[in-house]
């Protein structure tokens, strides 16, 4: 007689566990629920692997920095108003944001500078030590006392910047802070200027929003709003502009039409008052007449502590040469 067959079913193995790499804890999907780390199956090995990985964190339609970049180009002030209802996890933290795009945007600055071309100017001095003549952008040039000097038009427009910040003070010191400018680039120290000025003004652009978060406080004494709303309020609104920056910069950069550049920065220059005031309206949601009057206000604070910064900047890149 024949055994019967055995039809006890062999019970499946269980899954296997997997831990994540980063802290250890038991994964139940595809990111850590204890530090967010993704799991992958396989580590990284390969430059094929390793550019894969890299490209699907970017293009993935869930990656944070596209919903970021999206929201913040064309929704002004949703970031600011998700952030502060708490719903935070979908979009790049605001600070690191900042941090990126304006790095990024100075960078693709001096990118942009070291490829342009630099015509000179050639402007002759007389016996009062000041001459003037008209460059090739139809700027008037004075030079140092008793020099011949070669400049750019680049370093004009620093000098005149110089003397622009140094009005806000007095005509006599925009004067003399632009004299002493064109004296720096007829001596060799233009290059050396340059570079300083440029260090020093990215450092200050982070003096720049704490200022303005503060001048904003007396504005929106009632119904009350904290220091660290209007902090990132602008946290987000300059993250915008250094995007809108680099985009026009790449424009400048690459297309070789007059008309094309001109529509460009006409976009960029008509689209951040109004991005500025949409942004106003939903974060503080105040009447069209009261924002308006607002950012009237706030303007006046930009130029006032905008001059102030600068005028700083430039002296002490003076003092540092």
């Amino acid at each position: 007689m024949n055994a019967s067959a055995d039809t006890t079913a062999v019970p499946a193995p269980p899954p296997a566990i997997h831990h994540c790499t980063n802290c250890g804890t038991a994964l139940t999907g595809p990111y850590c629920s204890e530090c967010g780390q993704r799991h992958h199956e396989h580590s990284v090995h390969s430059l094929r692997h390793f550019v894969q990985e890299a490209t699907e964190d970017l293009t993935h339609a869930d990656s944070r920095l596209w919903i970021t970049l999206r929201a913040l180009l064309f929704r002004p002030g949703f970031l600011t108003t998700e952030f502060l209802a708490g719903r935070r996890a979908r979009y790049l933290p605001p600070v690191r944001l900042y941090l990126v795009v304006s790095l990024l945007f100075f960078i693709l600055a001096e990118l942009a500078a070291s490829l342009a071309p630099a015509p000179r100017v050639h402007v002759v001095d007389n016996a009062k030590g000041f001459s003037m003549t008209l460059g090739a952008a139809g700027a008037a040039v004075p030079t140092a006392p008793q020099a011949a000097v070669q400049t750019t038009l680049a370093q004009q427009r620093i000098c005149q910047q110089a003397r622009a910040a140094g009005a806000q003070v007095s005509a006599w010191f925009g004067r003399r802070l632009e004299h002493g400018c064109f004296a720096t680039m007829a001596s060799g120290g233009a290059e050396r200027f340059e570079s300083a000025l440029q260090r020093n003004f990215e450092r200050a652009m982070f003096l720049l929003l704490p200022l303005l978060a503060a001048a904003m406080v007396p504005l929106y004494r009632k119904p009350r709003r904290y220091y660290v709303e209007h902090l990132l309020f602008f946290l987000h609104n300059h993250s915008c502009l250094f995007v809108l920056l680099g985009i026009d910069t790449l424009i400048q950069m690459i297309s070789s039409s007059g008309a094309v550049r001109g529509v460009a920065a006409a976009i960029l220059w008509i689209y951040l008052p109004v991005y500025f005031y949409l942004s106003m309206r939903r974060v503080y949601a105040q009447s069209r007449g009261r924002t308006l009057g607002k950012m009237t206000a706030l303007a006046g604070a930009y130029m006032l502590i905008g001059g102030t910064i600068m005028l700083a900047t430039i002296t002490y890149s003076f003092l540092m040469l």
